[in-house]
C-alpha cells in the first residue's frame, strides 16, 4: 500500500524550512474544493452542479469534476490528487462498480483522507452498516432522500473532515521532524503549538498523538472536555491508557487495535468502545486511528481521533425500546380487550345465578368463589391496560412530597430493619397531574423491587426535586423531553444491581428475574404505563453490584392544560320497562348482557350481525328507545352500524361499549368524542 502522507512534501533540509511553511499556508485553504461526481445519470450531474452553484465553504467556492463510470473515475482521481469529496453512485457499468472504485481509492491508491459518500438509489443491494463497515466510506445516503438542505450538509461536514485529514498529514510531518531531529526540538514545539492552536483547538473532534514510547505528544481541547483529564496531566505521561480503561481486558482490546496500526495497517476507521472520564462516568467514543510515519515509511507514532457519541447512542437505545414497549402494549391491550368479554360473560351469568338462589344453597358459595376469580382476573386485565401509553386514568392535581410522607410509616414496617430509608424531599416543589392511587401504586411497586435487591439489608434513598428544563440535552439520554418544569423524582438501592439485558426487559409486561410462580411481572410495567400517562419519562441507571437508580421526570402541573377528568354520574333507576336493542358479534356476552337487562323489566331485542340489527329496526312493531352496540364489529364499525339503524329509526338513543376505554377508542377515531360509553366487563 502507498504511504497517505505522500500528497505532501517532506521537509529533509534546514534550508528549505521556510519555503514550506508557505507552501502549507497556501495548501489548508485551496483556490477551490474539488469535488467528483460519479455517477451514470446525467440529471444527477446537473442537479448535484445546481445545488452546489452558490456554495462556499472556508471562503472558497466549489469545482465540480464529472465521471459517468468508475474506469473514467479513476483516471480523472489520478489527475486530481487533491479532490476532497467523491459523490459516488454505486451500480453503474456493474453492480458494484462503486464499491470496486472505493477499494481502489483507499487500498490501491492509498488514499485515506478524500471523503467518498455513496449516493444509491437501490439502498437495498448495499445495505448502510454493511458500507459503512466494509468499505471504508464516510458517508451513505438515498437519492431520493438528498435533499438540497441535507446536499449542504455532507458537502459542508465533509469539506471540514478533510480540512481536517489534510491538517494532519502536515502535523504528521512537524511532528516527524520534531522526533528526528531533537536539536531543534525547542523551535519545533513552537509551531506545533501555533498549529495546535489554529487546527486542532477548534476542532470539536478529541485528538491525541502518542510517539512509540505512549507518551502522549498532544492533547487538544475537545480531549480534556470530553476525558476530563487535563493537557498537563497527560502530556508526557504514558499512564492515560489505564485511567481510560481501567478493565483489563478493555485496555488489552485498544491495545490490540493500536498494534494493528503499527503493524499491519495505516489507519483504522470508525469503531467504538467506553472510556472512563475523570469523574468516574462512562462515555462512549467513536474512533479513528492513523498512523504517523517518517520519511523512510517507519511508523513513529500514532494519531487517535476520537467522537464523543454517549447521547447518540443512548438516544438510539431509548428510542428502540420506545418502540418495543408500543408493540407489546399493543398486544397486551390487544389481549386484555378479548379477556374482557370473557369476563362479562362469566360475572354477567354469576350475577344472574346468584340472584335467583338464597345464600343457603351450597351452589351459591361456589359461584361466588367464580365471581372472586373473575373479579381477581378483571384487577389483572386492569394491569395490563395501565401498561398502555392510551389507557387513560382520572387525573388531579398531587403533591408528591405529601403522598410520600402519608405512605412513609407503611414503607418503614415493609423495609424492614436492615434496611435504612432516606427521604430527600425539596419542600418547595410544584404539584404534578396524575392519579394518587396510581402513583402510590407506582412508589410502593418501585420500593418493592428495591427491597428484594437487597435481601442482606442496605439503604433505600427517596428524593425529589423542581428542574427547568430548557433543552433536551440537559437530561442525558431521553428522546422526546419537551423544555419545561419538572419534578425529578429519584430512588435509589444499594443492592444487586442489573444487567443491561435486565434493564432492556425490565418494563415488559410478565417479565421477571423471580422464580416461577414469585411474581406476576406487572409490577414494572405497570410502573411504566402509570409514568407514561402523566407524560412523565423514565431513566434507569444500573450496574451488576452496584444497585440501582430510578429517575422519574413528571411535568409540573399546569391548569391550563389540565387533563383532569371529570367524576362519572351515577345513575340513580336501576329498572326500566323499554325496548333495547343489543348488536353484540360474542354469543357470550349478547346472551349475559340479554338475562341481565331482562331481570330488570327491559324488553330486550338481540342482534350479533349488523344486517340482523337493521333488519330487526325495520320489522319491529314497537319502538326501539335505546340502541347498545359493540364499537368494533365484524365487517362494520358500531358507529357504521348507528348510522345505518338511524335511517330506519333517527330517534332511538345510543350507548357504545367496548372492552378498550373510552379515551383509546376516541384517540383512534373509531369513536367521536361526545358519545355515551360504557367499557366491559
Amino acid at each position: 500500500m502507498k504511504p497517505v502522507c505522500r500528497f505532501f512534501p517532506i521537509v529533509d533540509s534546514h534550508h528549505q524550512q521556510d519555503q514550506s511553511e508557505d507552501y502549507i499556508e497556501k495548501s489548508i485553504t485551496p483556490e477551490s474544493w474539488k469535488l467528483l461526481i460519479v455517477d451514470d445519470d446525467d440529471d444527477v450531474h446537473a442537479l448535484t452542479r445546481m445545488a452546489l452553484r452558490d456554495f462556499t465553504f472556508e471562503g472558497k467556492g466549489v469545482t465540480c469534476i464529472s465521471a459517468k463510470s468508475g474506469n473514467e473515475a479513476r483516471r480523472l482521481i489520478g489527475e486530481h490528487p487533491d479532490t476532497a469529496l467523491i459523490l459516488l453512485d454505486v451500480v453503474m457499468e456493474t453492480d458494484d462498480a462503486g464499491l470496486k472504485l472505493v477499494r481502489f481509492i483507499r487500498e490501491d491508491w492509498g488514499n485515506s483522507i478524500v471523503q467518498i459518500v455513496l449516493r444509491t438509489g437501490q439502498s437495498g443491494l448495499v445495505p448502510q452498516r454493511e458500507a459503512v463497515y466494509k468499505y471504508d466510506i464516510n458517508g451513505y445516503s438515498s437519492k431520493v432522500e438528498l435533499t438540497a438542505e441535507k446536499m449542504f450538509s455532507i458537502v459542508t461536514a465533509s469539506f471540514r473532515a478533510y480540512w481536517m485529514a489534510y491538517s494532519l498529514n502536515l502535523l504528521n510531518n512537524r511532528l516527524k521532524k520534531e522526533l528526528i531531529e531533537r536539536k531543534r526540538a525547542e523551535e519545533e514545539v513552537r509551531r506545533l503549538t501555533r498549529f495546535q492552536e489554529i487546527v486542532i483547538d477548534n476542532a470539536d473532534i478529541w485528538l491525541d498523538v502518542r510517539n512509540l514510547k505512549e507518551d502522549t505528544v498532544i492533547w487538544n481541547k475537545a480531549a480534556e472536555r470530553i476525558s476530563g483529564y487535563d493537557r498537563d496531566e497527560v502530556i508526557g505521561n504514558h499512564n492515560i491508557m489505564n485511567w481510560l480503561y481501567p478493565d483489563a481486558s478493555d485496555l488489552k482490546n485498544m491495545q490490540q487495535r493500536q498494534v494493528s496500526i503499527l503493524k499491519d495497517r495505516s489507519s483504522l476507521n470508525s469503531f467504538e468502545n467506553s472510556i472512563r472520564c475523570k469523574d468516574g462516568q462512562r462515555r462512549v467514543i467513536s474512533w479513528n486511528l492513523h498512523g504517523l510515519k517518517d520519511d523512510t515509511a517507519n511508523q513513529i507514532g500514532i494519531v487517535s481521533l476520537g467522537r464523543d457519541v454517549t447521547e447518540q447512542r443512548l438516544l438510539e437505545e431509548q428510542l428502540g425500546q420506545m418502540r418495543k414497549m408500543q408493540v407489546v402494549g399493543r398486544m397486551a391491550s390487544g389481549f386484555a380487550e378479548d379477556f374482557t368479554s370473557l369476563l362479562t360473560v362469566i360475572r354477567g351469568y354469576c350475577d344472574l345465578a346468584t340472584s335467583r338462589l338464597g345464600p343457603t344453597e351450597r351452589i351459591y358459595g361456589h359461584l361466588r368463589q367464580i365471581d372472586k376469580a373473575a373479579e381477581r382476573a378483571e384487577v389483572l386485565t386492569k394491569k395490563i391496560l395501565s401498561f398502555g401509553k392510551n389507557h387513560r386514568l382520572s387525573l388531579q392535581p398531587v403533591t408528591l412530597n405529601l403522598l410520600i410522607k402519608d405512605t412513609q410509616k407503611m414503607l418503614e414496617r415493609l423495609i424492614g430493619k436492615k434496611i435504612d430509608l432516606i427521604l430527600q424531599c425539596d419542600p418547595l416543589i410544584k404539584n404534578i397531574e396524575a392519579n394518587p392511587v396510581k402513583i402510590e401504586q407506582m412508589l410502593m411497586n418501585l420500593v418493592m423491587n428495591s427491597i428484594e435487591a437487597m435481601p442482606q439489608g442496605g439503604v433505600l434513598t427517596i428524593a425529589t426535586k423542581e428542574m427547568n428544563i430548557r433543552e433536551s440535552s440537559q437530561i442525558k439520554g431521553i428522546a422526546g423531553m419537551k423544555s419545561g418544569d419538572y419534578i425529578e423524582f429519584k430512588i435509589t438501592d444499594t443492592g444487586i444491581g442489573m444487567t443491561q439485558e435486565t434493564k432492556e426487559q425490565m418494563f415488559e409486561p410478565f417479565f421477571s428475574t423471580k422464580e416461577q410462580g414469585k411474581g406476576e411481572g406487572l409490577g414494572l410495567s405497570a410502573v411504566y404505563g402509570i409514568v407514561a400517562q402523566c407524560k412523565g419519562h423514565i431513566i434507569v441507571e444500573s450496574e451488576p453490584g452496584k444497585g440501582t437508580t430510578i429517575i422519574i421526570y413528571f411535568p409540573c402541573f399546569d391548569q391550563k392544560n389540565s387533563l383532569t377528568d371529570s367524576s362519572p354520574l351515577i345513575p340513580e333507576q336501576l329498572s326500566g320497562t323499554e325496548t333495547i336493542l343489543i348488536v353484540e358479534d360474542h354469543p357470550g356476552v349478547l346472551e349475559s348482557t340479554s338475562e341481565t337487562l331482562s331481570m330488570y323489566g327491559y324488553h330486550v331485542l338481540k342482534a350479533s350481525t349488523a344486517e340482523d340489527a337493521v333488519t330487526i329496526c325495520k320489522e319491529s312493531e314497537i319502538s326501539i328507545d335505546l340502541l347498545i352496540v359493540d364499537v368494533m364489529m365484524p365487517k362494520m364499525s358500531g358507529m357504521q352500524i348507528v348510522n345505518r339503524i338511524h335511517k330506519v329509526c333517527p330517534d332511538t338513543k345510543v350507548l357504545y361499549m367496548s372492552g378498550y376505554s373510552n379515551q383509546i377508542i376516541s384517540k383512534q377515531g373509531i369513536l367521536e368524542p361526545g358519545y355515551d360509553f360504557i367499557q366491559k366487563p
